[in-house]
């Protein structure tokens, strides 16, 4: 059909060609043009030009936090009794039959903060630097424990109640975590331990180098805010998660009567 256009028209259809050919030209041009833009200047001005962003994440270090008090509250019933801690005080502690009822009360923290970025994985260790408990009190580290904190059991002072079990662990609030998963294999000889523990852990030791290894994290686990908890956290320092990890104390019948302390010395260490 083209073929017979006269003359004026095949002329108007090659300069629209042109132009159209002339347009995609520039676009194309502008399209290289900004790929390969010199750096933007604070006192050039340029059409296009571009912008680096630079990042530098300096490591940080390896820390515990843990409750500053932990409490128990117990009445003679002539009966042993196993309570877990609370990290607040108790108060109105009364005896229920062969139990114990006490109001207040609060979880108890325990937390560790793996800012290192070494991914060597950590181990939370104790020992006693104080312990004057009454005779034949057995003081334990567990998964599980009780939910009401200053309600007892009653259980032999060899027969720990609550279920031993590995304490979970979940990624505290606004932290991208990566949970800790148990180690396979522990070993801190210069701590006094090189095993892994088994639940429920009796906590002792009498110097820094005789301590008990509560818990020990993987390598490449463990790495960020983790907090000892289920659930989720609904702030920083694990507030809002349900603790998984307890200090549980069994207190033989025969106890006298009388307050009495004992200090924990607690520590995270690198490496499983």
């Amino acid at each position: 059909m083209s073929r017979n256009l006269p003359t004026p028209s095949r002329r108007l259809l090659a300069l629209a060609a042109a132009i159209t050919a002339s347009a995609t030209a520039a676009v194309l041009g502008f399209s290289v043009a900004g790929a390969s833009a010199a750096a933007c200047s604070t006192s050039t001005g340029a059409a296009s030009c571009t912008v680096t962003g630079n990042l530098t994440v300096t490591a940080g270090t390896l820390g515990l936090e843990a409750a500053p008090n932990l409490y128990w509250g117990v009445v003679s019933t002539g009966y042993d009794q196993w309570a877990s801690a609370s990290g607040a005080s108790l108060s109105a502690c009364t005896a229920v039959g062969s139990l114990t009822h006490c109001t207040g009360g609060a979880a108890p923290v325990l937390q560790v903060l793996d800012a290192s970025g070494a991914g060597a994985g950590w181990a939370v260790s104790e020992y006693l630097t104080a312990n004057g408990l009454p005779a034949g009190s057995v003081l334990h580290f567990n998964g599980a424990g009780g939910a009401t904190y200053g309600y007892s059991q009653v259980s032999p002072i060899a027969t720990d109640p609550f279920a031993g079990t590995t304490p979970g662990n979940i990624c505290d609030y606004a932290s991208g975590c990566t949970v800790a998963t148990p180690a396979g294999a522990c070993s801190h000889v210069p701590l006094g331990f090189s095993t892994c523990p088994t639940y429920a852990v009796t906590m002792g030791g009498t110097s820094a180098a005789n301590q008990v290894d509560l818990y020990s994290a993987a390598a490449a686990s463990g790495l960020g805010a983790i907090c000892f908890a289920s659930g989720t956290a609904s702030a920083a320092g694990c507030s809002g998660a349900t603790p998984a990890a307890f200090y549980n104390l069994g207190v033989k019948g025969s106890a006298a009567p009388g307050s009495s302390t004992v200090t924990v010395n607690m520590a995270v260490t690198s490496g499983p």
